[in-house]
Protein backbone atom coordinates (compact mmCIF):
# COMPACT_ATOMS: atom_id res chain seq x y z
CA UNK A 1 0.00 0.00 0.00
CA UNK A 2 1.09 3.82 -0.97
CA UNK A 3 1.19 6.52 1.11
CA UNK A 4 -1.91 8.15 -0.25
CA UNK A 5 -3.84 4.26 0.03
CA UNK A 6 -2.64 4.94 3.69
CA UNK A 7 -3.99 8.08 3.83
CA UNK A 8 -7.77 7.46 1.81
CA UNK A 9 -7.88 4.80 4.15
CA UNK A 10 -7.69 6.66 7.09
CA UNK A 11 -9.76 9.51 6.07
CA UNK A 12 -12.49 7.12 5.60
CA UNK A 13 -12.35 5.28 8.89
CA UNK A 14 -12.41 9.30 10.33
CA UNK A 15 -14.90 9.89 8.34
CA UNK A 16 -17.60 7.02 9.57
CA UNK A 17 -16.57 7.86 12.88
CA UNK A 18 -17.72 10.87 12.90
CA UNK A 19 -20.87 10.57 11.13
CA UNK A 20 -21.28 8.04 13.46
CA UNK A 21 -20.93 10.51 17.01
CA UNK A 22 -22.91 12.83 14.57
CA UNK A 23 -25.61 10.48 14.64
CA UNK A 24 -25.56 9.67 18.34
CA UNK A 25 -25.18 13.81 19.50
CA UNK A 26 -28.83 14.23 16.87
CA UNK A 27 -30.39 11.23 18.67
CA UNK A 28 -29.04 12.43 22.13
CA UNK A 29 -30.05 16.11 21.34
CA UNK A 30 -33.94 14.51 20.16
CA UNK A 31 -34.27 12.40 23.21
CA UNK A 32 -33.56 15.23 25.81
CA UNK A 33 -35.88 16.90 23.74
CA UNK A 34 -38.69 14.03 24.32
CA UNK A 35 -37.43 13.62 28.07
CA UNK A 36 -38.52 18.09 28.10
CA UNK A 37 -41.64 17.72 26.56
CA UNK A 38 -42.46 14.40 29.28
CA UNK A 39 -41.08 15.92 32.00
CA UNK A 40 -43.72 19.58 31.33
CA UNK A 41 -46.66 17.17 30.96
CA UNK A 42 -46.01 15.51 34.32
CA UNK A 43 -45.64 18.89 36.18
CA UNK A 44 -49.06 19.88 34.00
CA UNK A 45 -50.89 16.67 35.15
CA UNK A 46 -49.66 17.19 39.03
CA UNK A 47 -50.25 20.82 38.67
CA UNK A 48 -54.09 20.03 37.50
CA UNK A 49 -54.68 17.59 40.41
CA UNK A 50 -53.18 20.05 43.11
CA UNK A 51 -56.34 22.82 41.46
CA UNK A 52 -59.27 20.24 41.71
CA UNK A 53 -58.18 19.61 45.46
CA UNK A 54 -57.68 22.90 45.89
CA UNK A 55 -60.96 23.79 44.17
CA UNK A 56 -62.81 20.99 46.04
CA UNK A 57 -61.80 22.42 49.22
CA UNK A 58 -63.17 25.23 49.02
CA UNK A 59 -66.59 24.21 47.09
CA UNK A 60 -69.44 23.69 48.74
CA UNK A 61 -69.25 19.96 47.33
CA UNK A 62 -69.22 17.34 49.44
CA UNK A 63 -67.82 14.90 46.86
CA UNK A 64 -64.06 15.04 46.15
CA UNK A 65 -63.38 14.22 42.33
CA UNK A 66 -61.62 11.04 43.14
CA UNK A 67 -62.12 9.92 39.27
CA UNK A 68 -60.55 12.53 37.88
CA UNK A 69 -57.57 12.57 40.80
CA UNK A 70 -57.06 8.72 39.87
CA UNK A 71 -57.27 9.08 36.40
CA UNK A 72 -54.45 12.19 36.01
CA UNK A 73 -52.44 9.94 38.25
CA UNK A 74 -52.47 6.93 35.95
CA UNK A 75 -51.89 9.47 33.04
CA UNK A 76 -48.37 10.67 35.21
CA UNK A 77 -47.88 6.90 35.79
CA UNK A 78 -47.95 6.21 31.95
CA UNK A 79 -45.98 9.07 31.38
CA UNK A 80 -43.24 8.23 34.11
CA UNK A 81 -42.64 4.68 32.31
CA UNK A 82 -42.02 6.68 28.90
CA UNK A 83 -39.59 9.15 30.70
CA UNK A 84 -37.72 6.14 32.31
CA UNK A 85 -37.51 4.10 28.91
CA UNK A 86 -36.06 7.38 26.95
CA UNK A 87 -33.77 7.98 29.80
CA UNK A 88 -32.01 4.50 30.09
CA UNK A 89 -31.91 4.74 26.13
CA UNK A 90 -29.73 8.25 26.43
CA UNK A 91 -27.80 6.24 29.37
CA UNK A 92 -27.05 3.44 26.90
CA UNK A 93 -25.95 6.10 23.93
CA UNK A 94 -23.85 7.41 26.21
CA UNK A 95 -22.32 4.73 27.92
CA UNK A 96 -24.09 4.68 30.98
CA UNK A 97 -26.14 2.72 33.50
CA UNK A 98 -28.38 3.89 36.30
CA UNK A 99 -28.92 2.96 39.57
CA UNK A 100 -32.29 1.00 40.11
CA UNK A 101 -32.26 2.12 43.70
CA UNK A 102 -31.74 6.08 43.38
CA UNK A 103 -32.06 6.54 39.75
CA UNK A 104 -28.70 7.78 39.26
CA UNK A 105 -26.61 7.57 36.36
CA UNK A 106 -23.45 5.56 36.58
CA UNK A 107 -20.43 4.92 34.66
CA UNK A 108 -21.28 1.19 33.38
CA UNK A 109 -17.75 0.07 34.96
CA UNK A 110 -19.12 1.24 38.30
CA UNK A 111 -19.94 -1.44 41.42
CA UNK A 112 -21.59 0.68 43.31
CA UNK A 113 -23.69 3.56 43.22
CA UNK A 114 -21.91 6.74 43.88
CA UNK A 115 -24.93 8.63 45.26
CA UNK A 116 -26.90 5.69 47.16
CA UNK A 117 -23.68 3.35 47.70
CA UNK A 118 -26.12 0.33 46.69
CA UNK A 119 -24.29 -2.39 44.54
CA UNK A 120 -25.32 -2.42 40.77
CA UNK A 121 -27.10 -5.28 40.16
CA UNK A 122 -26.59 -6.10 36.08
Amino acid sequence: MDFFDKLADKVSVGTKKISRKTDELIEITELKLDLKKIEDEIEEAKLYIGEVVYKYFFSNNSNMPVGQIKGKCREIQRMEAQKNRIQTRLYRIKGLTYCRFCGEAIVYEENYCPKCGRKIVR
